[in-house]
Formats: C-alpha cells, sequence, structure tokens
C-alpha cells in the first residue's frame, strides 16, 4: 500500500509473451517485496486469442473469491487450456467454491471490467502484451529481469531523495 514504486502489467493469458515474463515478474516480487506494489490489467488480444477474455473474467471471478493471484498463477501454467471446463477445474484447483466460481462467470459479471481494461490500456499505448507501466514508465514486451531493476532502482532512489 505504501511501496514507492507501482508495477502494473497488461497482459494475456493467453500470450506466450506474457507467459515467458512470469518468472521475471516472480523474482521481481521476491526482491523488492513491499518496495513494489504489483498490479495486474486485463489486456485480450481478442482477435488472436479466443479464450483470453473468457480467461481474464475467470480471474476476476475468482479475486472475487480473495484467489486472483494462485487463480492468475493456473491460467499462465496452462495457458494451451483456457476452454470453459479447464477454467471451471482450475477453479476447483485454486480452493475456490465452485458454486459461486460458476455463477460468476456465468452471469457475465466482469465482461465490462475487463473491456475498460483494454480500453485503458488502448488509452495508454498499449497495443501488444506483455505492457508494464513502472510508476508510469511504460516497458514493452517480455524484458529480462535487469530492464525492470534498472527501472525499479532508479525509481526507489529517486523517493529516497524525496524522503
Amino acid at each position: 500500500k505504501d511501496a514507492p514504486v507501482t508495477l502494473v502489467e497488461f497482459s494475456d493469458y493467453q500470450c506466450p509473451f506474457c507467459l515467458r515474463v512470469q518468472p521475471t515478474i516472480k523474482a521481481l516480487r521476491e526482491k523488492y517485496k513491499d518496495k513494489v506494489a504489483f498490479g495486474f490489467r486485463d489486456f485480450p488480444l481478442q482477435s488472436i486469442h479466443a479464450r483470453a477474455t473468457r480467461a481474464a473474467a475467470a480471474a476476476r471471478c475468482a479475486a472475487d473469491q480473495g484467489k486472483f493471484w494462485p487463480y492468475h498463477d493456473l491460467l499462465f501454467t496452462n495457458v494451451r487450456n483456457l476452454e470453459e471446463e479447464h477454467l471451471r477445474q482450475y477453479a476447483s484447483q485454486a480452493g475456490l467454491k465452485t458454486d459461486q466460481f460458476d455463477s460468476c462467470l456465468e452471469s457475465g459479471k466482469f465482461e465490462m471490467e475487463v473491456q475498460k481494461d483494454l480500453s485503458a490500456g488502448s488509452k495508454l499505448g498499449v497495443n501488444g502484451t506483455p505492457a508494464f507501466f513502472i510508476n508510469g514508465i511504460m516497458l514493452s514486451g517480455a524484458q529480462p529481469l535487469e530492464a525492470f531493476e534498472e527501472i525499479i532502482d532508479a525509481e526507489l532512489a529517486r523517493a529516497a531523495r524525496k524522503n
């Protein structure tokens, strides 16, 4: 909450490059802990990833039960298996109340929220995934760990000078 750096990821659950950058994001989480706040926004590339929008809505249904990150991780572990029955299977694996999850998913409750993320990303100049904003500084693509560290370390140093 009080982190001096915020990293927001715009991502697509069917995107191979988004999958490729997940170990980097995990390493950043471990290294920077409470110094960096991590946010996730949906940016399903609907024209090439037909199941990404539904997967994004499913992840939000998992978030409704406080299980966004475990479900998110399952989706990225299984990018080739995002059909409806798999989304429901992952809900069970993530420890969700499956009746509540199914009801949420069927209701379409989060479809508009996913579209809002897509629109917001487009307005910010996102045209592919993954795309990151680190304290507003855009970093596009599945970049190496060092590219993230360079920006984060500079932002941490800037924040330290302010205090």
